[in-house]
């Protein structure tokens, strides 16, 4: 049996909200079940993240049966329908993708106005909806940043911490799966997975941005770019940004449970670091 198991599942229901720890979640083709299927978006269509908006990490964003409840601090809880959603659609651009989302309507607008303080509007991955996953023609994802799951590993965030004055959270990577068991940085070889019935595949390196500076439950990035500037300095890419954690697809679905044994079925090659 192996040594490697599933240490900690989280969704982000809403794209950039809070984390929702789960401790079993159905994978599909798109990533965990319920994760990232909302999306906030600006007048003119373009997604809106807590990159630029970080007091979207503060919304608690709650799926239940056939809809989804908004909550926050100061605000009156929303509970959504997926049902009553009006059938309309619209365009929204999402990392410069073209994608058609359905509109969760003109309260679920308000509401979302009032938390951010700024106009926008809520729409959801429905039916029509379709987002192919870049140079990966078949697959499709969420509104995730591009890929339907993000692994990060325990050990990696070790030996991250031991190099900083002050020691990071795991939720600041907002991961989907947590794994417990191995050396730091060795998903970087991994290529196959499979977690029970659910195979996965690694297909890049997860490049991080100043997202990676907040802390969960603050709305303030960290003053000296922390831990992004010293990933930058010990562990970017040959070609490319500061790395931490893996971008998964998946190649068949099944059922994660924590606790479940990862078995790693085959090995790449880790991408060249500077």
């Amino acid at each position: 049996m192996s040594e490697l198991r599933v240490d900690e599942l989280w969704i982000y229901p809403v794209k950039s909200s809070a984390p929702l720890s789960l401790s079993r979640a159905w994978v599909d083709d798109k990533g965990l079940n319920d994760d990232r299927r909302y999306l906030v978006i600006d007048p003119s269509g373009h997604f809106m993240t807590a990159r630029q908006y970080p007091r979207l990490t503060l919304l608690d964003a709650t799926p239940v049966q056939g809809g989804l409840v908004l909550a926050a601090s100061g605000l009156s809880s929303l509970s959504l329908s997926i049902a009553d959603f009006p059938q309309e659609y619209r365009e929204v651009v999402i990392w410069g993708q073209d994608v058609r989302a359905q509109s969760c309507g003109p309260q679920a607008a308000e509401w979302m106005t009032e938390f951010l303080g700024v106009e926008c509007q809520l729409v959801f991955f429905g039916a029509d909806t379709r987002r192919p996953v870049k140079a990966q023609p078949g697959a499709e994802v969420s509104f995730a940043d591009g890929y339907p799951l993000l692994l990060t590993h325990t050990a990696s965030l070790e030996a991250l911490n031991a190099g900083l004055e002050e020691s990071v959270q795991m939720l600041q990577f907002r991961p989907n799966l947590v794994v417990k068991g191995l050396e730091a940085f060795v998903e970087e070889s991994w290529l196959d997975l499979k977690i029970g019935d659910c195979y996965l595949r690694v297909h890049s390196p997860c490049e991080r941005c100043k997202l990676i500076t907040l802390q969960p439950g603050q709305t303030q990035f960290h003053p000296q770019q922390q831990p992004l500037k010293y990933l930058s300095q010990h562990h970017r890419l040959q070609e490319g940004g500061a790395i931490f954690g893996q971008n998964l697809s998946v190649i068949k679905p099944g059922l994660i449970m924590r606790g479940m044994p990862v078995e790693i079925l085959s090995y790449q090659t880790p991408a060249p670091l500077r």
